[in-house]
């Protein structure tokens, strides 16, 4: 083969992959907020449930999932009551200066206001936070923190 027919080839090669990649479904409307988790069920089952895109709500930006038509309801009816105060971010890495993305299992509520913590094998941002022995010092560094990441 010469070097034209594999610049041919290489060139149909491209062509196909960009289609393909085209071809695939883009996910639309809204991110979806917790990774799919219920941020009902933090707060009336005292635990992370994975949601389901059958039962979902769009709220301030962000699309949320939920186990069943009535924790929809119940998000409806006040949703910034069940919003995370941090929706990507972990509280703890935000007082240090840090945007660390969230492991929705790893979670606590403050104050009515749900937190959700990064976990790694560096470091459990809930555990940190609850050695601190300090909610309002660390939310108060947290708010700060997240107000200059959101600019």
């Amino acid at each position: 083969m010469n070097r034209e027919s594999c610049y041919g080839l290489l060139g149909v090669l491209l062509w196909v992959t960009s289609m393909a990649v085209l071809a695939q479904p883009q996910e639309q409307g809204p991110p979806l907020a917790i990774k799919g988790y219920s941020p009902v069920s933090y707060f009336e089952r005292g635990r992370a449930e994975q949601g389901s895109a059958e039962f979902s709500s769009v709220y301030n930006g962000f699309r949320y999932h939920f186990t069943d038509a009535e924790q929809v309801a119940t998000f409806q009816a006040d949703p910034a009551r069940f919003e995370p105060l941090f929706t990507e971010h972990c509280p703890y890495s935000l007082t240090l200066g840090r945007a660390v993305a969230i492991d929705p299992e790893n979670f606590k509520i403050v104050g009515g206001h749900l937190l959700l913590f990064h976990r790694s094998d560096e470091m459990d941002g809930l555990q940190e936070w609850n050695q601190a022995d300090d909610d309002q010092g660390l939310l108060e560094q947290a708010r700060s923190q997240y107000t200059l990441f959101r600019f």
